[in-house]
């Protein structure tokens, strides 16, 4: 640094007494002097190598030493007295103050200091952290992984129009959307919400009815804390999806399995009677792709209102039906309102966004609200009035059609190649909605473990069907293989990769 006189790696003598050795500043850091003196200085309190009440050197008796300007000296005192490591006494001096010594790291950490045991902190995690962080192996949900059964494709988003909608938001210059919004009342995303969804589902409510979240997650999470207790009992599918069962479980719910058959989760094998909210994928069943057929949704209502039960309905994938017309949630065929509804925008704009909602009775949307906005006050206003503008102005719909027209494309090759080069290891699998097909192995004796732990190393994003059961064990073994966020050129060259995952020994 021009100036200073200071050289890489110079080091402090002994001033007036006060041993500064193991001080070093160094003039060719693009860290500003001011803060290694500082740096050093508070090292040196904190290791003890400066007790308190020992007598800090006079900023130009230190300036002058360390070849730096006062200014420097000053700034880095001013700091350290500032956070409480020294204090000025007016007229006698600056003095390091007595503080406890910092901790030494614990003796099972590494030589480096650096690394501590992953189950370091195993003993001090609650009931509920234990349930939400029982999965140890991630998929990775970043765009990066081939065949990935539960994201889209981010590079089919419409950035222009996206941008220019951002900066029309910004330009309109309405500076109260820069604050918390009033959320008793419906923003223009709420709004959007009830036309689209009377139109492209068929459920009629008012935008008082509807409640955004950040994510659908985020909305069950809500829901769990709204109206749950410890002991109460939740039907849950069987299989489901595991994350969802985590936050009921979490709660301190128990889980009574819905078991899942040809039409897909039957409340008849609910043996507790005693239910308080169930949790149902009507539109796809996940994992198992299965459309809950109108029979089956009849019976579903019945034997909620029978017992009192409020069903959760997450229309997870419903935007992405590939053959014949929308098939109706249950929440269109409602009429004793003991149905809320969840949907999301992760699969059809940017997961990133965590962009959700709700569609429930407005005295219980209104006591959520209430939840809301003591807990999480509400989603960011920006990106409310951009979802909302893009809805408004018909780009969703239009980017909806494109999507599928695309996905639909890109399931017929997967499929061509499951049947042809795969017809030795999978059952012929079904042309399904959603992101991605099931495929059950022909031999049912694999190491699903193995397999899985292969084609993470090749970077697919495939899961396991075992992973939605509550007890990690599948009575079929099947793998989900995803195509979504796959183009045809890239499905073709990671099936490649796959076969040879599925074939090593």
């Amino acid at each position: 640094m021009a100036g200073t006189g200071l050289g890489r790696g110079i080091i402090a003598r002994t001033i007036d007494g006060s041993s500064l050795d193991g001080l070093i500043l160094d003039g060719e850091s693009d860290r500003p002097l001011y803060l290694q003196l500082y740096d050093g200085l508070r090292e040196m309190i904190l290791s003890g190598a400066m007790s308190g009440g020992t007598r800090i050197p006079s900023t130009r008796v230190l300036s002058e030493s360390l070849g730096v300007s006062r200014f420097t000296v000053v700034t880095a005192i001013d700091q350290l007295v500032a956070e409480g490591y020294l204090s000025s006494v007016r007229g006698s001096g600056t003095y390091v103050e007595t503080v406890p010594r910092r901790q030494t790291r614990p003796s099972d950490a590494s030589a480096e200091g650096k690394d501590f045991p992953p189950d370091r902190f195993a003993d001090k995690l609650s009931r509920r952290g234990q349930a939400l962080t029982w999965r140890t192996s991630l998929t990775l949900n970043d765009g990066s992984q081939h065949l990935h059964m539960a994201t889209p494709d981010h590079r089919l988003f419409p950035v222009d129009i996206w941008s220019r909608l951002t900066k029309e938001v910004y330009a309109a210059g309405d500076f109260r959307i820069v604050n918390y919004r009033e959320i008793l009342r419906p923003s223009l995303l709420e709004e959007q919400i009830a036309r689209h969804i009377a139109v492209s589902r068929g459920i009629r409510c008012e935008p008082e009815e509807v409640v955004t979240t950040l994510g659908a997650h985020h909305a069950v999470t809500l829901l769990a804390e709204l109206l749950l207790d410890p002991g109460d009992t939740v039907a849950f599918e069987e299989p489901g999806m595991a994350a969802i069962r985590s936050i009921f479980q979490s709660s301190g719910c128990k889980i009574e399995p819905m078991h899942v058959d040809a039409s897909g989760p039957d409340p008849h094998t609910v043996v507790n009677r005693d239910v308080k909210l169930a949790f149902v994928t009507a539109a796809k069943q996940q994992p198992m792709t299965i459309a809950m057929p109108m029979k089956r949704k009849l019976e579903m209502l019945h034997w909620a209102a029978d017992r009192g039960t409020l069903i959760i309905e997450d229309d997870l994938g419903s935007e992405f039906r590939y053959r014949g017309g929308p098939i109706p949630p249950l929440k269109a065929l409602d009429q004793a309102d003991q149905v809320i509804y969840v949907g999301a925008f992760s699969m059809t704009l940017l997961q990133s966004l965590r962009v959700g909602y709700m569609i429930m009775p407005r005295a219980l949307a209104e006591q959520c609200r209430r939840l809301i906005q003591v807990r999480y006050r509400a989603l960011p206003q920006f990106t409310e009035q951009i979802v909302g503008r893009f809805i408004e102005d018909g780009h969703y719909v239009r980017h909806l059609h494109r999507m599928r027209r695309i996905y639909a494309k890109r399931q017929n090759r997967l499929l061509q190649i499951l049947r042809s080069d795969f017809a030795d290891i999978f059952e012929p699998p079904e042309f399904a909605s959603g992101f991605y097909n099931l495929c059950y192995y022909k031999d049912q004796p694999v190491d699903e473990d193995a397999i899985l732990i292969r084609c993470r190393q090749n970077n697919l994003g495939v899961e396991q069907l075992s992973y939605y059961f509550a007890n990690r064990t599948s009575p079929r073994k099947a793998l989900l293989v995803g195509f979504a966020a796959s183009n045809e050129d890239e499905i073709e060259f990671a099936t490649k990769l796959l076969k040879r995952c599925l074939v090593a020994t």
